[in-house]
Formats: C-alpha cells, structure tokens, sequence
C-alpha cells in the first residue's frame, strides 16, 4: 500500500515551472530516493509535497487522503515529517529547545520526553549538548539535530533533503547508519541526495528528475547499475 502517492504535479516559482508533471509513489515502510543534478526538481518535490510550494497543478495524497492545497501544519500533524536542505534549525534556541520544537503536536510531556531521548539515542552527542545553542553546534552536528527535530515529531513519512551537504565522511556514515534503521521502526523515507551512489544503495527504489521530470525510475540496486545513471550521476563515464 502506498503511503504517498503525487500524481502529475506541476509547480515552480513565478515563470519557472520547477517541477512538470511528476508522479511517485512511496510504500509503508520503503526508502525512496530522488536523484538528479542541481535545478532538477528535487527540493521543489519536497516542499510541493508538504505546501511549502503551492502546486499548480497535480495532487498529493498521504494514507489515501488529498492533502494538495493544505497548510503547512497541518500536514506535519498528519504525519510527515520535513528535514530541509540547510539545515534551518533554530540558531538562538538550545538543542533542548528545538527537539521540542519539533515535537509541537505532542501534548503529552512525558511522552515528548521519550520521543526526545529515543531521537538522542539516534545520535548521543546531542544529549551532551542539550543546554548549547543551535547556532554553536557543528556542520554535523547541525544536521543531527535537524534529523532528530525531526524524528520528534512521530513521522509516518519523513522527507530528507540533502543530509550529507558539506559533512565529514564519518558523519555522513552515522546519518546514513540512522536513515537506515528508519524502515525497521516503521518510519517511510524520500530521501534527495547529491550522494546518488549512496541513497541508492539506501534506497527500494528510485526515481531520476531531470529538469522537472521523472526520466528514470526503478529498484535502488537496478538504477544504481544502469549506465546512464552511472555516467551522469556515479561519476563513471
């Protein structure tokens, strides 16, 4: 069953159609990666998904449920999680702060409490830095806490633009290591990632976006040996 499906979405930003008709489906539980070279669409897919974008034309529909059209907030309530590219945590705000932050539909404290420590769990050196601005924190360390802000939230689905952007190998692989385990609890992922050679290996299935469209899709393992995917994006041509 798929837990999100776009149809023929279309949206841009003014004259620029930045996405043109794409379709993708993501099932319970499955890793979808989103490839592509820089302008493709891939950031505009995301935030089109969760209405950060208006779409022009198209639908979403999480759980079987339209959700083209709707606020912001009220799609993360509905369970969709958002991890943007750059980061955009909260600089002024402590690590303890965000992570509540991104736990603003739950009510329940001792259980944001647990949310919150299961996310540190994901990543220890965020429970050491628990009083520590944002804005302090390292590059990675910056994008755990993106990460986990995220995961705070409870996701059924979680977006994750670019986490491994500008990061020292061995903090890509820890973030790779989390991406990982999210399908073991549960947790479906689209992940966009200039990485094409590791989301796919991450990755069920793929699609490829080249300037708006959907040129290739398939299995992570079958992409990831294609020869056009290999020559233009694995650096093997």
């Amino acid at each position: 069953m798929a837990i999100l499906e776009v149809r023929d979405l279309s949206a841009g930003y003014g004259p620029i159609r930045a996405l043109d008709g794409v379709s993708i489906d993501v099932g319970e539980g499955e890793t979808v990666a989103i490839i592509g070279a820089n302008g493709a669409g891939k950031t505009t897919l995301l935030m089109a998904i969760v209405g950060v974008v208006p779409a022009r034309s198209g639908s979403v529909a999480f759980q079987g449920r339209p959700i083209t059209g709707l606020p912001t907030h009220v799609v993360s309530r509905m369970g969709i999680g958002h991890a943007p590219e750059g980061r955009r945590i909260f600089p002024r705000l402590s690590v303890r702060e965000n992570l509540e932050l991104g736990g603003f539909t739950q009510t329940d404290r001792q259980a944001l409490k647990r949310d919150i420590d299961e996310a540190c769990g994901m990543f220890p050196v965020l429970g050491e830095r628990m009083a520590q601005m944002g804005g302090t924190l390292s590059g990675g360390e910056q994008q755990m806490l993106a990460l986990a802000r995220a995961l705070v939230g409870r996701p059924k689905l979680l977006l994750l633009d670019e986490p491994s952007l500008g990061l020292a190998p061995l903090i890509v692989e820890r973030i790779f290591d989390v991406i990982g385990s999210l399908a073991k609890r549960g947790i479906s992922v689209v992940l966009v990632e200039q990485n094409a050679r590791a989301a796919l290996r991450l990755a069920d299935r793929g699609y490829v976006l080249e300037t708006g469209r959907v040129t290739l899709t398939g299995p992570g393992a079958e992409l990831a040996h294609d020869r056009r995917v290999r020559e233009a994006y694995l650096g093997e041509g």
